[in-house]
């Protein structure tokens, strides 16, 4: 009767042990393939993620190659007409980016009565600009786009070359003290007055002393 009674208890635990390694094993396999699906899933996001970062990518470099063609403006030439006090006067061709001291060291530099104090080297000049450098002494002083550029102290038009007048030209003008004078070159180092009212670009000139200066400058 024990012994019956010992081989029950002993068939059950071995049924109940062999039931925890079924379940262990179906959990597993379970697992397992959950862990596989969730990577596949994953790899198939990221190989979706991958194919857009391409097609963006060769989206972009398409809209850069289209903005970007046209012909290089580093090609572009431009002619200007050098006389004056200049060894070689002519007509020379430069770049867009080019400054006027650059075209008077291809054109062989100044000549000794050359007037420096009447022209800004550093400007930039433009295609089909006639410019001619006076010589000391020289009443018609500086010509650039066809205007005489003769300030009050060449004693001719009594007008002043804001591109071209030097500081002490500049102080002549009512309303335009020392430091004003200063802003105004160093504005016109890397900017050129296209017109009067573009003075008023500098700082501190506002319309008050444009009107005060207005009929007394050129450009």
């Amino acid at each position: 009767m024990k012994d019956n009674a010992a081989d029950k208890i002993r068939d059950a635990v071995e049924d109940l042990i062999r039931d925890r390694k079924t379940l262990v094993k179906i959990l597993s396999i379970t697992a397992i393939l959950l862990i596989a699906v969730i990577l596949r899933i994953h790899g198939a996001n990221k190989a979706d993620i991958t194919v857009e970062t391409a097609d963006a990518a060769a989206s972009e470099t398409t809209d850069t190659s289209v903005e970007t063609d046209g012909p290089d403006s580093s090609d572009r030439i431009i002619y200007v007409d050098l006389g004056g006090a200049v060894a070689k006067p002519g007509v020379y061709k430069v770049s867009p980016d080019t400054r006027l001291y650059m075209v008077i060291e291809m054109a062989g530099g100044l000549t000794e009565d050359a007037d420096t104090n009447s022209v800004n080297q550093a400007s930039f000049v433009e295609d089909g600009e006639k410019i001619v450098i006076p010589a000391k002494g020289d009443p018609a002083a500086a010509v650039m786009d066809g205007q005489t550029g003769a300030s009050p102290a060449a004693g001719t038009s009594g007008l002043v070359n804001i591109n071209l007048a030097s500081k002490d030209e500049l102080m002549t003008l009512n309303g335009i003290g020392e430091v004003m004078a200063d802003r105004i070159i160093e504005y016109r180092t890397s900017n050129r007055f296209r017109n009067k009212e573009d003075i008023m670009s500098v700082k501190g000139i506002g319309s008050g002393i444009y009107e005060k200066i207005k009929d007394s400058i050129i450009c």
